[in-house]
């Protein structure tokens, strides 16, 4: 059975990484193109007991202070 992808990291330069006064983790990841077809940003929240909760928190603690 082959193995499963390995997955990649969003590069820094895309990702800003927020944590609320509530305990919630916001990330957000730029969409890049041209202007006049880029999609909106992704924006996504985690709570403690989410499945990437750690990981998101792990990203901030170890992202410039910029971007916490």
């Amino acid at each position: 059975m082959p193995s499963p992808p390995e997955a990649s990291r969003i590069p820094d330069h895309r990702v800003t990484i927020e944590k609320r006064s509530d305990g919630a983790i916001v990330v957000r990841v730029r969409s890049e193109g041209p202007d006049e077809s880029r999609l909106p940003d992704a924006v996504f929240s985690f709570r403690n007991g989410d499945p990437q909760y750690a990981y998101w928190l792990s990203r901030l603690a170890t992202s410039s202070p910029t971007k916490s």
